[in-house]
């Protein structure tokens, strides 16, 4: 008799759910790609020596230094001032964002001057939307500037657009820290024969009020 509280304490403790521990995302766990919003320019060292634009994504951790060489930054220049570089980060489930890690070049001549992001749900809606001004990168081994991101709970993707007050854009990373969100509150699309039933309801609606 004495042993049944402790079983139901016990019992109480293994429903209890586990909070989500945080990871960091780069390559190994989500995908990157040059959006189609990215303006007219030219893109200087993107694929060179069999390098793809993954290398934006591919610092191990958020605390590593990164070397500046033409394998491991982006360099991209746009036509005209005021355009941009666009990156779509596609994250395979939906995560809740808390801090993204980016590395810039150490030169005001070529480095980074703003960000804006976009980040969507599973439904590609837009949930919210964050502006950074990233500083110069560090001289020598180069460590990632940490900014938190005001990012809606179930992010599964985000667009970054990416400019320099002289055209330039280079950098050498970007890497996010975020946990898994609770798959429950992710969005899940309505059925086509909903859709259907909520217009066709809504269209009835509208002919009694007439």
């Amino acid at each position: 008799m004495r042993t049944f509280p402790a079983i139901v304490a016990f019992s109480c403790i293994l429903a209890a759910p586990v909070a989500a521990a945080p990871v960091y995302l780069n390559y190994t766990n989500i995908s990157v790609s040059v959006g189609a919003g990215t303006s007219p320019g030219d893109f200087h060292n993107t694929f060179d020596g069999g390098a793809t634009v993954d290398k934006v994504i591919d610092a191990p951790s958020a605390d590593a230094l990164e070397f500046h060489n033409q394998g491991t930054h982006f360099w991209y220049t746009a036509n005209e001032v005021g355009g941009g570089l666009e990156l779509i980060f596609d994250f395979g489930v939906s995560y809740d964002i808390t801090t993204l890690h980016f590395w810039n070049y150490t030169s005001d001549d070529y480095s980074v001057d703003q960000v804006d992001f976009t980040f969507y749900n599973a439904l590609d809606a837009v949930i919210g939307t964050q502006t950074i001004f990233p500083n110069e990168g560090s001289a020598g081994g180069i460590a990632a500037q940490d900014y938190l991101l005001t990012s809606p709970l179930n992010t599964r993707s985000v667009k970054a657009f990416l400019t320099g007050t002289n055209r330039q854009v280079d950098f050498q990373n970007i890497g996010f820290t975020a946990e898994v969100s609770d798959p429950s509150l992710d969005p899940v699309p309505l059925p086509a024969g909903v859709v259907l039933l909520i217009s066709g309801l809504g269209a009835l609606a509208m002919r009694r009020r007439g």
